[in-house]
């Protein structure tokens, strides 16, 4: 099984490195598609995490390479500083199956 790595705001990632996660915190959204360059030549990481304040203000760069992404596997998680609203499972099963 590979790791998880966190990429967030400093809170966040510091409570996911508590618990032996590694993360790093960018505070420019834009920097965001590079690091995930990055984090995709390495075969150690199996799932990223990004927090959805980061992921908001670019997520029409962000979608297309999570829509084409399948290992490591990226996933979007809620941040102490965005909105929280229920979850709907089957939309995100459907989406993950192809189907959204």
């Amino acid at each position: 099984m590979g790791k998880v790595f966190v990429v967030g705001d400093k809170y966040t990632v510091s409570l996911f490195r508590m618990v032996g996660t590694e993360g790093d915190f960018i505070d420019d959204p834009y920097n965001l598609p590079d690091l995930i360059s990055k984090l995709k030549k390495r075969e150690d990481i199996d799932l990223i995490l990004i927090t959805k304040d980061i992921y908001e203000p670019i997520k029409e760069k962000i979608d297309p390479i999570i829509a084409d992404q399948r290992k490591p596997l990226i996933t979007i998680i809620p941040s102490p500083f965005s909105e929280s609203k229920p979850l709907d499972v089957r939309k995100m099963i459907m989406k993950a199956l192809g189907f959204g």
